[in-house]
């Protein structure tokens, strides 16, 4: 796939995946990510945007067999929840594409998807929700602990700040320092 800026468009609909392939077909669009509840709901901020392409071709899998593959590419620069300091952090442009191989059924689709390296295999179905394999991208592409470069240190119960409460603190060195063994 080719660099892409898509036009305003909503996810797409579910296609016969193996017409779809054989016919190379192509969709793309960019969609608010408010429109992906479950993108949002996997700690995406809902401003913004992402960009999506989805085609199909076929062509020579890696044992030489003549193949159908969905292509599914996903952009976006989505606002997350740093792990270390709880603030938005703006994460890097995920710009991520994804193979799939058709198989002709879930059975041969298991069997195959263990020895295929360079792309995920599925079974072929009367209909492939497109809308869905592209939100399911788009959350796999997403880091596991977004986090800043730098942040500001966490606040502290015993600050300098903090009035002195008369009280002194507990033990240096924890509460097992001294415990015999």
């Amino acid at each position: 796939m080719t660099p892409f800026d898509p036009p305003a468009a909503p996810l797409p609909d579910a296609v016969d995946p193996v017409q779809f392939a054989r016919r190379r077909q192509q969709v793309a669009g960019t969609t608010p990510l408010a429109d992906l509840a479950r993108l949002v709901a996997s700690d995406v901020a809902p401003d913004g945007s992402i960009a999506w392409q989805v085609s199909g071709e076929t062509g020579r899998d890696e044992l030489d067999r003549h193949r159908s593959f969905i292509d599914v590419r996903v952009r976006f620069a989505p606002t997350m929840t740093c792990v270390r300091c709880l603030e938005p952090v703006q994460v890097a442009t995920i710009d991520n594409t994804r193979r799939f191989r058709l198989a002709a059924s879930e059975r041969q689709a298991e069997l195959e998807d263990r020895d295929a390296d360079q792309v995920d295999v599925i079974a072929e179905t009367p209909r492939l929700d497109l809308a869905t394999l592209v939100e399911d991208e788009a959350i796999l592409a997403l880091p596991m602990a977004p986090a800043h470069e730098h942040c500001a240190p966490p606040a502290t119960l015993h600050s300098d700040d903090a009035p002195d409460d008369g009280q002194e603190d507990g033990p240096v060195g924890g509460p097992f320092t001294g415990s015999v063994h």
